[in-house]
């Protein structure tokens, strides 16, 4: 009896082996961005947000780079956004850290890839909270939360 379930299971890995078949639709995938709506960003934003795009269309990969960029920053702005009991983000270095953290924590693996891009968000981010370590109070969350929603759009842009 032993052997014919060993020889079972033999026969079925040998047959996964010579077809390979696909299996990759039984595995659920993380939510793209393209469930998401992103919105123009206002007037406030619109110089920064061309340097975004501009800096994001120097490579190749951009289109899988600036989805994956995108979905993260919507996501930082969800994150920002949460106040009251579910506060996260406290003040505007916490922020900052967040989005330096965020791309390795991810494995982006895009530096060098767009030179230009990191000082180009950069700005974007601080044309909206400034430099200043500062507590987020209900204003300034908002700033900062729009910040990276134009982000994401701007990232969302740059991989068309």
């Amino acid at each position: 009896m032993n052997n014919k379930i060993i020889l079972i299971i033999a026969g079925l890995l040998i047959a996964i082996g010579l077809f390979q078949p696909n299996f990759s639709k039984l595995i659920s995938k993380p939510q793209s961005i393209d469930n998401v709506v992103l919105v123009e960003p206002n007037e406030s934003f619109k110089s920064a947000v061309s340097a975004v795009i501009d800096a994001l269309s120097v490579d190749k990969d951009r289109k899988t780079d600036g989805k994956r960029l995108a979905s993260m920053a919507n996501d930082i702005s969800t994150l920002i956004s949460l106040d009251g009991e579910n506060e996260t983000i406290k003040n505007t270095e916490e922020i900052r850290q967040i989005n330096k953290l965020i791309g390795p924590m991810l494995k982006l693996d895009i530096k060098g890839k767009y030179p230009e891009l990191a000082k180009a968000s950069q700005d974007l981010i601080v044309s909206a909270i400034g430099d200043d370590v500062l507590l987020l109070d209900k204003d300034l969350r908002i700033k900062a939360s729009e910040a990276f929603k134009a982000l994401a759009w701007a990232y969302n842009e740059g991989a068309k």
